[in-house]
């Protein structure tokens, strides 16, 4: 039987594992084999090894042992029987993948909020098997969406996440957002350099801060104003940004904002750095301070993600590094060595 390799989450352990040998799948009728051609690396996946599996629901089986890598793109390898006289899925066809597998069927999905499938938790790379390897089985095929021709493997896999999460938290206030708005823009990993690059076509004035001082170059090319490693720098007085973005998710973000964010302005919490936050409760209700928590995005949206990214209007940042480096960067990501996203391309060992 034809074997591949791939890095994962084993119950047993702490640390990525390899796994040896693994099985090239075969389809079913109604599915299908994607080849991996890129997928990238999420702080997400650190949280995964660290915390286990997202909880599935029942009847769903979560996995003790699987591969990990939840942004993925790919073209089609092979086809069970029922599709081999649909054109879209013909050999070669190219697709990023919707994280979560949502139903279909039920209100959010009718609604077109399938990414917050009523009747589904499951989600390639943290609770089944994802995109750090060379083959994937596609079971749902609802969580294919083409990718334009000019968009790469690699923008495509980053646009799952890294571009689809932040633009799902812009969608949400971008009515808030207009050319005479301060926008403040806390943290930029992967997700806050997109955030920017987003929030640029709304022609708002866009601050950014981080505590990596080399990151302030990329920050102001891709759109802000003003860029700071420290806020106790920042030339803003206190209470004079109209929307801030945390997409750092600590205590000293959460005080930053306090001390920035206007009476009734939104803050737009994206970040999950910590697994609970003192929040300022009192402070936030008296001045009317609006707060809106975020996670991931819907297929409607990942679609107009590619869109935006074929149009130039969003370039990803990202660094394609050797598959067999992935525990390597794995853990230089822990130690907050990383610069916008990782990319690894696990066909090309």
């Amino acid at each position: 039987m034809p074997t591949q390799v791939g890095y994962g989450y084993d119950a047993q352990f702490k640390t990525i594992q390899k796994f040896a040998n693994l099985p090239i799948p075969e389809p079913g009728p109604d599915q299908l084999v994607l080849k991996v051609e890129a997928a990238g690396l999420c702080l997400s996946d650190p949280h995964t090894l660290q915390g286990g599996p997202i909880e599935s629901m029942p009847p769903t089986r979560q996995l003790s042992k699987f591969v990990m890598g939840h942004e993925i793109a790919g073209s089609v390898y092979s086809v069970g029987e029922q599709l081999k006289q649909n054109p879209t899925y013909c050999q070669g066809a190219r697709f990023a993948l919707q994280i979560n597998h949502a139903c279909g069927v039920c209100d959010n999905c009718r609604r077109g909020l399938d990414g917050s499938c009523s009747n589904s938790s499951q989600a390639y790379g943290l609770n089944e098997d994802g995109g750090f390897q060379q083959f994937l089985l596609i079971k749902n095929l609802r969580t294919l969406l083409p990718i334009p021709d000019n968009v790469s493997f690699e923008a495509a896999a980053v646009a799952t996440d890294s571009v689809l999460t932040p633009f799902h938290a812009i969608q949400k206030v971008k009515h808030k957002i207009q050319p005479t708005s301060k926008v403040l823009v806390q943290g930029c990993g992967g997700l806050g350099l997109n955030a920017i690059q987003i929030l640029k076509n709304y022609n708002c004035t866009i601050i950014a801060t981080d505590v990596k001082e080399d990151i302030k170059k990329t920050a102001i090319e891709y759109g802000a104003s003003e860029f700071y490693s420290d806020m106790k720098n920042c030339l803003h007085p206190a209470k004079s940004f109209d929307v801030i973005f945390d997409f750092v998710g600590i205590q000293p973000t959460v005080d930053n904002t306090d001390k920035f964010i206007k009476q009734k302005g939104t803050v737009v919490m994206v970040g999950i750095g910590r697994y609970k936050l003192k929040m300022p409760n009192f402070t936030f209700l008296y001045r009317e301070v609006q707060v809106i928590y975020n996670f991931g995005g819907n297929s409607s949206e990942l679609g107009e993600c590619l869109n935006w990214i074929s149009k130039g209007l969003i370039k990803p940042n990202y660094k394609v590094v050797d598959f067999n480096k992935l525990p390597q960067m794995l853990k230089d990501l822990e130690d907050n060595k990383v610069r916008g996203r990782i990319v690894f391309r696990p066909n090309k060992l």
